[in-house]
């Protein structure tokens, strides 16, 4: 075998590199521009999936949705039930009757970007969002709460969408609530729908 002649400073030196560049790829994904993140197939349906809220219709929600599809509402405390995909279109129609237009939007990162992280290796998407929009008053969900001087409703979630491997299909998603604004819009509308509405 020829002797490669390097000096034990230039081996250091080396294996030094090595060992910083095998740390640091990790985190490049997370340091790369957002726009690494957005061009995932993951983050297309995600983005899909939050836009659809803005149609009021329930079945725009599940058009991605496997058929073993679960929503499931934190924290745990609420005592909320995991709902399959029959069960969550029917309480987002009730949730709809509220509103005249309603949004999820990611919130900001506080460094001039989205607050949406996706991981590889769980195949999820993790959001802070605020959820919400105009009470419709001509509805009778939304003209109990217009009567209460409430002409419009925003509250604030942290959502886990899990996604098939390919990134096309949304398998769960858990929704973790502000329990106090999930509270307060219970107690608003308590007798004027059986259904629990907290979101």
């Amino acid at each position: 075998m020829s002797d490669l002649g390097f000096s034990p400073s230039e081996i250091r030196f080396a294996t030094g590199t090595l060992a910083a560049i095998a740390t640091l790829a990790p985190l490049a994904y997370y340091l790369y521009p957002s726009q690494a993140q957005d061009s995932t197939a993951h983050i297309e349906t995600f983005n899909r999936f939050i836009e659809s809220y803005s149609t009021l219709r329930p079945q725009a929600l599940t058009t991605n949705a496997t058929r073993d599809f679960t929503h499931t509402s934190l924290p745990a405390d609420l005592h909320l039930p995991t709902r399959s995909i029959e069960s969550f279109r029917e309480h987002s129609q009730t949730v709809f009757e509220i509103f005249s237009d309603f949004q999820v939007v990611p919130e900001d990162d506080g460094h001039g970007g989205k607050a949406v992280h996706f991981s590889r290796d769980t195949d999820t998407v993790v959001a802070h969002c605020k959820m919400g929009g105009n009470v419709d008053a001509d509805h009778e969900l939304g003209a109990e709460l217009a009567e209460g001087g409430i002409t419009e409703w925003w509250t604030e979630c942290v959502l886990f969408v899990k996604l098939s491997k390919d990134g096309k299909r949304v398998e769960s998603v858990r929704e973790f609530m502000h329990s106090k604004k999930a509270e307060e819009l219970q107690i608003r509308l308590h007798g004027v729908v059986n259904e629990d509405l907290r979101f």
